[in-house]
């Protein structure tokens, strides 16, 4: 089991596996799926901890700290933009838009880390 967690080759089978649970449960039950709901909406965690497993084995030190903290940075702007620009902020509008921006970082940094983890390792 650990090394469905800490090698690379098991973490892509790990997501792949999540990802056909999640395929079949949205077909299953797609009257009730929210139609706004992407596969990609459930990556974000799991990317984040396999980042710190493969920055890890690559460098001895983890890259998740402070890929957290670009995500609470990230937050606090989108809420100074959208509290400028629109004079309001929306939750609905709001955490769609984090969540999406989130999905983009944690995927973009999981890829840098697996070619970290290739070039290093």
């Amino acid at each position: 089991m650990r090394e469905l967690w800490t090698t690379w080759y098991g973490q892509l089978i790990f997501l792949a596996a999540i990802s056909m649970i999640i395929l079949g449960v949205k077909r299953v039950a797609h009257r009730v799926w929210p139609h706004g709901l992407r596969l990609l909406d459930f990556w974000p965690p799991f990317l984040i901890v396999f980042t710190h497993f493969l920055t890890l084995q690559a460098t001895d030190s983890s890259l998740a700290p402070y890929e957290v903290l670009s995500l609470m940075i990230l937050g606090i702007g989108l809420t100074l933009i959208e509290a400028v620009e629109r004079g309001e902020i929306l939750y609905w509008r709001f955490f769609k838009l984090y969540w999406r921006g989130a999905e983009l970082l944690t995927l973009v940094v999981y890829i840098l880390a697996l070619a970290s983890h290739f070039l290093l390792s």
